[in-house]
């Protein structure tokens, strides 16, 4: 079939008078952004609610629980107290900011949800600053070690009260299959200036203190200094690998931590003791749990070790408390 040269002028030019249009499309769609993504999360809280109203009113409209470390998709967010969200089965509603990270998501991020295992040697994984799976920050100006290995992070926290050491303990089971916690197998040895073990007290007994001496504070543990990683890196490197912008998420219950830090004799009745300890009990998949064991106090401690037996480890925790009266 013979095509003029004239219609072959006349098509390219059809063709070319189309291609704005087209790139005009293809820039319209190239402009619809994905809505903004958001990793829940919980806080301590077993999971965050969903209401259907911004305001969060009383009694709650409850559309549905969303997991820790679930992602959201934003829908709308005039950075007030809530923002409209939409969970990953499509369901929508109402979330307090403070329990979203805006612009992170576990599906796109290649940062594990949870910081790398600890690594452990004979049974025993041990909290050492700087190393994988270890870390360390402040909750009400209260240092706090974590430590994770075999799916399971622990957090402690240890307090001089002049009568007692308290130690706050926090327990998350990340593993496929269920987890006993025995707080009776818990123990905090003296390392220095004496080797001893320092008794657990019964919570029954610490009731009954008639100042409830047991919630003060007047000391609280860092890290031994034994508990530091010797490699050949800089400090600065030492640094940034305790303090991670991606810590491991937060396990201690905020009910526990703010009635085991009560420091004025005004709110000393506040906390009961039996209430407060750590229960015994089996710990499913996915869920955490929190509480206090007290123990005899040496006033003179310098070096102590909290080992916490959880699963087939044994996690051990080196602290120590600066000389004091």
């Amino acid at each position: 079939m013979f095509v003029s040269a004239k219609h072959l002028l006349l098509g390219s030019a059809a063709v070319l008078l189309s291609l704005p249009a087209m790139a005009a499309e293809e820039n319209n769609l190239a402009s619809v952004a994905p809505l903004p993504q958001a990793v829940v999360n919980c806080s301590g809280l077993p999971s965050v609610p969903m209401t259907a109203d911004a305001e969060h009113a009383l009694p709650l409209r409850l559309v549905t629980n969303l997991s820790c470390s679930g992602d959201v998709t934003i829908l709308s967010d005039e950075e007030g107290y809530t923002a409209r969200v939409r969970s990953s089965d499509g369901k929508e509603g109402y979330v307090a900011r403070m329990y979203l990270l805006m612009g992170k998501s576990s599906v796109k991020s290649a940062a594990p949800a949870h910081p790398p295992a600890a690594t452990a040697v004979n049974g025993v994984a041990r909290w050492n600053a700087g190393a994988p799976g270890c870390d360390e920050f402040l909750s009400q100006g209260r240092l706090v070690e974590s430590l994770t290995a075999n799916g399971l992070t622990i957090q402690v926290s240890l307090q001089d009260t002049g009568w007692k050491l308290r130690a706050t303990i926090a327990i998350s089971n990340q593993t496929g299959a269920n987890v006993d916690v025995a707080p009776a197998l818990i123990t905090l040895d003296e390392l220095q200036p004496n080797l001893r073990l320092l008794p657990a007290q019964n919570p029954a007994k610490i009731a009954h203190a008639v100042n409830h001496q047991a919630l003060w504070t007047i000391a609280s543990a860092e890290p031994s200094p034994s508990a530091v990683v010797l490699r050949e890196i800089n400090p600065a490197t030492l640094q940034n690998a305790v303090y991670r912008t991606d810590p491991a998420p937060y396990y201690l219950s905020q009910h526990v931590v703010l009635a085991a830090a009560r420091n004025s004799a005004a709110h000393e009745d506040s906390g009961d003791p039996r209430a407060l300890a750590l229960k015994a009990g089996s710990l499913a998949p996915q869920q955490e749990i929190a509480g206090v064991i007290w123990f005899a106090r040496d006033a003179n401690a310098h070096e102590l070790s909290l080992r916490v037996p959880v699963g087939d480890l044994v996690f051990d925790f080196p602290l120590s408390f600066e000389a004091h009266k």
